[in-house]
């Protein structure tokens, strides 16, 4: 496999990790039957459904959701794949955990994890310009399936919260807090259709923008070496 069927695979998950503020339990798609349609454009083309099911509230601030999906994706037109998603998202205290249904090992098995998506903020309020959330580092497994897996290391450096500005959205104009930060994982290697591929470091610019009126990050900005791509919240229900 060359380096740029390499770069497509690590840009196909490498999206972003969500720590959910508490109000997530009150945001509009956090029903029975509430879903959440995401979209790719860049070099990274990508289109996502979510839908919530057994949803369960017991306090403001602590919840549980399953969360069942399907992702297609394609980078460049080079590389495409598509994979179901099945996770059991909690939120106690302000933070949320996704696992697979019946384990309580965070992003238990399969390749493409939807604890990836920065979707659902951050585990402090957003309050004001300049604020900043600590750095962070999270391991993920990388590849098929059942077949050997190497964790690949994510860190993100400090995020640092910009000015609130209005932007466009899928749900019309909203004000949102644009927050940067650096993303960048090391070398491994995984199993993908029976090829063992060598993923090499990668580094990205990242901007997340929370609208906090819907309780999501409703755009990601992704620049990784100049190579650029967009994924946004498409429709909420």
């Amino acid at each position: 496999m060359n380096n740029v069927l390499r770069m497509a695979l690590l840009s196909v998950v490498i999206l972003g990790a969500d720590f959910a503020h508490a109000d997530v339990c009150a945001a509009k798609f956090f029903h029975d039957g509430g879903e959440i349609e995401i979209g790719g454009s860049g070099i990274l083309n990508l289109s996502a459904r979510l839908a919530f099911s057994q949803v369960k509230k017991n306090k403001p601030d602590v919840c549980q959701a399953h969360v069942r999906g399907f992702a297609k994706y394609a980078y460049m037109g080079i590389l495409n794949g598509s994979n179901n998603l099945d996770h059991m998202m909690r939120v106690n205290d302000g933070m949320s955990s996704l696992t697979k249904p019946g384990s309580s090992k965070p992003g238990d098995g399969g390749q493409f994890d939807l604890r990836l998506f920065s979707l659902f903020g951050y585990g402090s309020p957003i309050q004001s310009s300049g604020q900043r959330f600590p750095a962070q580092s999270f391991k993920l497994m990388l590849g098929d399936p059942g077949q050997s897996m190497t964790p690949l290391t994510v860190r993100m450096s400090e995020k640092t919260v910009g000015a609130q500005q209005s932007i466009d959205t899928a749900l019309g104009k909203q004000s949102c807090w644009p927050v940067r930060y650096s993303r960048n994982t090391d070398a491994t290697t995984a199993n993908v259709r029976g090829v063992m591929l060598a993923i090499p470091p990668i580094q990205s610019k990242v901007v997340d923008w929370f609208c906090p009126q819907v309780r999501l990050v409703m755009k990601q900005e992704i620049d990784q070496g100049g190579q650029k791509a967009v994924i946004e919240v498409k429709s909420v229900k």
